[in-house]
């Protein structure tokens, strides 16, 4: 009798070779599930993040202010969204009957990273979508130089187009430094002159402290950027880790057959 009991529990358990303990299931369940919360909590991020900024200098909170604002909103949406599908994984998973407590911790953790790389995989290839119509928007700000032309060219009157043009694609000509090669620095000099009523020395120092603003907004950039980098990398390991443990969690409540607090049974 004991022996049929041991034969009935290994079977139970996936005692055939071809059983796999990853459900792929639970993971595209709980990858969903992180997907759609983060999408929400992005869009309310979204909605915040627009009420503090301002279309005009000076109004509203800064481009760093709203970089690193951004990057904490990125973290914990990454932490929560994770910990949730994470959580449902193991939740959803299968118990396995004749493994140990550390071997159904361990799938049930791997089924909550593999809920994570299932759903950084989603958000790249949103990001790449994203990426492109941002690319798109990005070829279109040629028009940056003809606004660069108009910052050194103010005061100037009857402008023809194509001077504001030919001036806005030597500006955009920039070194790795941000600055201008001399041949293009007197030519926009020459062009500044011309169509403004400053003299040479004028256009020229007009067009240095337009370069000095220029290498000031690139470097800032670039800084920001780094650390935005640094930081969402950072969250995405944070947010392994969460969906890892949040998993556990899921398999323990799995086996103690324990009620969601909105869902507890009651006693009849």
């Amino acid at each position: 009798m004991s022996a049929t009991e041991t034969v009935g529990v290994v079977v139970e358990d996936g005692g055939d070779t071809s059983h796999s303990y990853m459900e792929w299931g639970a993971v595209f369940a709980g990858a969903f599930v992180a997907s759609a919360v983060s999408l929400i909590l992005f869009t309310f991020g979204g909605g915040v993040g627009l009420s503090i900024s301002s279309p005009f200098p000076g109004d509203g909170a800064s481009p760093e202010t709203l970089s690193y604002i951004t990057m904490a909103w990125v973290l914990v949406v990454m932490i929560f969204s994770f910990i949730a599908g994470g959580y449902l994984a193991g939740r959803l998973r299968r118990p396995a009957l004749n493994a140990t407590e550390d071997a159904v911790e361990f799938r049930d953790g791997a089924h909550g990273l593999v809920v994570w790389a299932t759903g950084m995989l989603i958000g790249a290839a949103l990001s790449a979508h994203i990426a492109t119509a941002a690319a798109t928007a990005t070829a279109e700000t040629v028009s940056s130089g003809l606004y660069n032309a108009g910052v050194v060219l103010r005061g100037g009157e009857d402008i023809e187009a194509a001077d504001r043009e030919t001036l806005g694609s030597i500006l955009a000509n920039t070194n790795a430094d941000g600055e201008l090669s001399s041949g293009d620095r007197d030519l926009a000099v020459e062009m500044i002159a011309d169509n403004t009523e400053l003299t040479e020395n004028e256009a020229r120092t007009r067009l240095e402290s337009w370069e000095e603003t220029s290498r000031e907004t690139a470097d800032r950039a670039r800084k920001v950027g780094a650390i935005s980098a640094f930081l969402l990398g950072a969250s995405a390991l944070v947010a392994a880790a969460a969906a890892y443990f949040a998993a556990g969690i899921g398999g323990r409540h799995r086996d103690a057959n324990s009620p969601f607090p909105w869902t507890r049974a009651r006693a009849k």
